[in-house]
């Protein structure tokens, strides 16, 4: 296919992805970016290591294939000054190796950032190893922004200070990206106060939110930094937990379950032990984007908690 071809402009036109290739030999470089541009990406070249990093600098690359055994600076010191600007950092690296040549450790906050392949390149080992890591680069610049959107947004509950609802549905998309994704678990617990109508009807709506405040602050003390404390209902609580399994979502609801139990809650001039019923759920593959499925699971769990005569914890199968 030649350069002028009507086929190959648009296939550029539909990409508009950006590859920066970074090898001392000018060969390599002109056969590289002549595959990449054949299959729709926009390339730029580079010869050494400072020209890499200014280039990176002039026009924010997508992806940078970089020859690891350079003169003057090699690939990883490259990689290095790359990682300390916020600019560049984010950026996925595809190693060029020498097969005769040791293979440094790659040590960074993403390692899954990094890839390599060893000369000679064949053309499709080459396409194959841009477009995985591209589709990767597109997940967690998503997720990225999602974790900015969600720092923006003013999303904590009035009563308790605690996260709102609005900010759990931001969370529970993006934790169940990542753990469709990665593999990473993500649990739920919720919470939801026994006889709470009671409560309501004999203290009234003031009285009750007093307490309510007071179960959000015991829940708050139990939780690690990484996870989130939601006040979803009147009533109802909802943790997130982040990296935990199953066994650990059981332990996390029995703790917050008995401490709650075991604590003193002040309604007027009352002392009210409470108790609450927990409903917990790991998140699976089959259940949608969203999180509707696992919430639902888990508030099904709480209702049987209820039936049960409450103050139990119960695990939605």
């Amino acid at each position: 296919m030649r350069p002028g071809d009507p086929e190959r402009r648009n296939r550029k036109v539909k990409t508009g992805q950006k590859i920066l290739v970074v090898d001392d030999e000018h060969a390599i470089t002109l056969l590289l970016s002549e595959v990449l541009k054949d299959a729709g990406y926009v390339c730029d070249s580079a010869n050494d290591g400072f020209k890499a990093i200014a280039a990176c600098k002039v026009r924010t690359p997508d992806v940078i294939i970089l020859d690891l055994n350079m003169p003057l600076m090699g690939g990883m010191a490259v990689y290095q000054r790359l990682k300390k600007e916020e600019k560049t950092s984010h950026i996925p690296i595809i190693f060029l190796g020498s097969k005769d040549e040791p293979v440094p450790d790659i040590v960074g906050d993403e390692p899954e950032n990094e890839d390599i392949i060893f000369k000679p390149v064949q053309p499709t080992e080459l396409l194959t190893r841009v477009k995985s890591i591209l589709r990767e680069k597109a997940l967690r610049d998503e997720l990225r922004k999602k974790e900015a959107q969600i720092k923006e947004l003013s999303l904590t509950d009035n009563l308790t200070d605690l996260k709102s609802i609005r900010y759990l549905n931001e969370f529970l998309k993006l934790g169940i990206k990542q753990a469709r994704r990665y593999g990473v678990p993500l649990s739920v617990v919720v919470l939801e106060v026994d006889n709470h109508k009671d409560l309501l009807k004999h203290y009234g709506q003031k009285v009750a939110d007093g307490v309510v405040a007071q179960i959000g602050t015991v829940i708050g003390k139990q939780m690690r930094d990484s996870d989130i404390i939601v006040r979803s209902g009147p009533f109802e609580f909802i943790v997130g937990l982040t990296v935990t399994p199953r066994d650990g979502a059981i332990e996390v609801a029995e703790r917050l379950r008995t401490c709650i139990q075991d604590s003193n809650f002040l309604a007027d001039k009352d002392t009210l032990n409470i108790t609450v019923g927990v409903g917990i759920c790991q998140f699976a593959p089959h259940m949608d984007d969203d999180g509707k499925v696992l919430l639902s699971h888990a508030r099904a769990a709480v209702e049987h908690a209820h039936k049960d005569g409450g103050n139990r914890s119960l695990m939605a199968e």
